[in-house]
């Protein structure tokens, strides 16, 4: 009995987290894993992504660490307060494939949105929305000379 509940909850969380990391279209043609950004050819770390980023920015479709994965054309534009800022590389109108994150970066105010909308309907739901909030400054200088250093020789 105690052999099978953990095999049971094996599945279960083999499922949960094959569910939580692909999204399917219809039919399985198209997909896209559940963090479809890349920055520089790696996965967007949305943990350190703020309004000074910089890199080339990216939409795929796929494997997100596989330089296979095809590029998909993108919308990339800010928010502020609600309305659509269209200036410069932020627009809701010019398709892109990749874009330095930096220039569009650069008209942004702490509390804006970053808007990444896939340029075809039919892959909607890679549209991502990243909020711009206020890094802890504090934390990002202090944080390397707080952590535990290593002893010893290394090996």
């Amino acid at each position: 009995m105690k052999k099978s509940m953990k095999h049971l909850l094996a599945a279960l969380g083999v499922v949960l987290a094959f569910s939580t990391t692909h999204t399917f279209s219809k039919g399985g043609e198209n997909y896209f894993y559940g963090n479809p950004l890349v920055l520089n050819g790696s996965p967007l770390n949305y943990q350190t992504f703020w309004k000074g980023s910089k890199g080339v920015l990216a939409l795929v479709k796929g494997d997100p660490n596989s330089a296979d994965s095809p590029k998909v054309p993108f919308h990339i534009y800010l928010k502020h307060e609600g309305q659509v800022v269209n200036k410069g590389l932020s627009s809701d109108t010019r398709e892109l494939y990749e874009v330095e994150v930096a220039h569009v970066l650069a008209l942004a105010h702490f509390g804006d949105e970053l808007v990444i909308e896939p340029a075809l309907k039919s892959d909607a739901k890679a549209k991502r929305v990243i909020k711009l909030a206020k890094i802890d400054l504090m934390y990002m200088i202090l944080g390397p000379l707080l952590a535990k250093q290593k002893s010893g020789d290394g090996c």
